[in-house]
């Protein structure tokens, strides 16, 4: 067995027994599951806006009971009241979230809604009734004006990689969810790997290893080391997030696009197999760029207190091309979305996100590929210059001039 091989088993065996990366991986598996459950655990135990008592007029409640079924659990339908509720009424009547006293007047339909949270309830309601409104107020039955005020519209796609609305929305929170991922999977263990290199560093191992051990190929184990923990932890992640159901994907695309038809799509994990290869593609290159920077960068300081400043301008091309993914979803072809996704270090993110989206020419995902892979084969062979100095120089921090020389060599 040569030597990467032996360091690579050594340091892969080290980093998936360690407790940062069973901690890590068993804390985003129950994040997961408490972003599935806690919802409906929190709404159950204090109530929410959609879980609603109705009060007042028999004939009237009757009606809008089935007016709002669709967007309400009506949980209790009560008698006019006699006071305005209290929390303990509230409590009392299955923990509701709002109830809502309803009757006639001169102008209609008169609502008074006594809520746990007023700032979050009114529109859907208000919505859903308005059918109500205009029957009482026309003579017309409730049923013909539902008719009339439902416009029925189906969107169909024109020129795109989606034929229909509910598709292109779960394309987006797939989008959302895997670039996440992503995000988190590159941040986590790219700063494992920086810490990793600072306590071989500042405890002298370092010295031990380098004196054994071709920096470069030290380099290289551990960068593939974590770079494997990172997919194991990545699975994990997916897994859980797939087997967790509706409610845990609908929260992941919460904040792309919507997310009904997402939980449809990402259930049975209807991905191409086309954007899963390209995930995992974009996933290594881009974790092999940013891996081998903080691994460099580890190798410069002197006190693991400086692992802090010295992570910190690595950390924004991450949450930039981040931002820059989230941009995609909506404008996957912008010009200058086309650009980002042809620039190391934030074309995983952004190339990834317009190939789930829309229909990119294979020369462009060709091209930003090989970028990607030309950037990764010139940072690991600049990083491994500076990471062999970088471990046996100790005292003061090397000057930019000192690695600017170092880079030269």
């Amino acid at each position: 067995m040569n030597v990467l091989a032996v360091i690579y088993n050594a340091e892969f065996l080290r980093r998936i027994t360690s407790r940062s990366f069973l901690a890590g991986t068993v804390i985003g598996a129950v994040g997961i599951l408490l972003i599935s459950v806690l919802p409906n655990v929190l709404g159950n135990l204090g109530g929410d806006t959609k879980r609603i008592a109705l009060a007042g007029d028999p004939l009237v409640t009757a009606t809008a009971r089935t007016l709002l079924a669709r967007d309400f659990k009506i949980v209790a339908v009560l008698p006019p009241l006699a006071a305005p509720p209290t929390t303990e009424f509230l409590d009392q009547n299955g923990r509701v979230g709002v109830i809502a006293e309803l009757s006639r007047d001169a102008k209609g339909l008169r609502v008074v809604a006594y809520a746990r949270d007023p700032s979050q309830f009114r529109g859907t309601f208000a919505r859903d009734l308005a059918p109500l409104q205009i029957a009482l107020g026309t003579g017309l039955p409730v049923t013909a004006v539902r008719e009339h005020l439902t416009v029925p519209v189906e969107v169909r796609g024109v020129g795109g990689k989606f034929a229909d609305e509910s598709s292109a929305v779960a394309a987006k929170g797939v989008a959302y969810l895997f670039v996440f991922l992503l995000y988190l999977a590159i941040l986590l263990n790219a700063q494992s790997i920086m810490a990793s290199v600072a306590e071989e560093k500042t405890s002298r191992i370092a010295e031990l290893l380098v004196a054994a051990v071709d920096p470069a190929q030290l380099l290289t184990a551990k960068v593939l080391a974590s770079a494997s923990t990172g997919f194991i932890q990545l699975g994990v992640w997916v897994l859980v997030g797939i087997l967790s159901g509706r409610e845990a994907s609908t929260m992941f695309a919460h904040n792309a696009a919507g997310a009904e038809s997402l939980a449809n799509a990402v259930g049975p994990l209807a991905v191409p197999p086309g954007e899963v290869l390209g995930f995992i593609a974009f996933f290594f290159v881009g974790f092999l760029q940013y891996a081998v920077l903080y691994a460099a960068a580890a190798s410069l300081i002197n006190r693991t207190e400086d692992l802090g400043s010295v992570a910190m301008p690595l950390v924004i091309p991450v949450v930039v091309g981040f931002i820059l993914a989230q941009i995609g979803l909506n404008f996957p072809n912008a010009p200058w979305m086309q650009f980002f996704s042809q620039v190391p270090l934030l074309s995983p993110f952004v190339m990834f996100t317009r190939i789930a989206v829309s229909n990119v020419p294979v020369w462009q995902v060709v091209l930003s590929l090989a970028l990607d892979v030309v950037a990764a084969y010139v940072l690991v062979r600049l990083a491994g210059k500076v990471y062999r100095v970088g471990l046996l120089l100790y005292g003061r921090p090397p000057s930019f001039r000192q690695i600017l020389v170092t880079l030269r060599s």
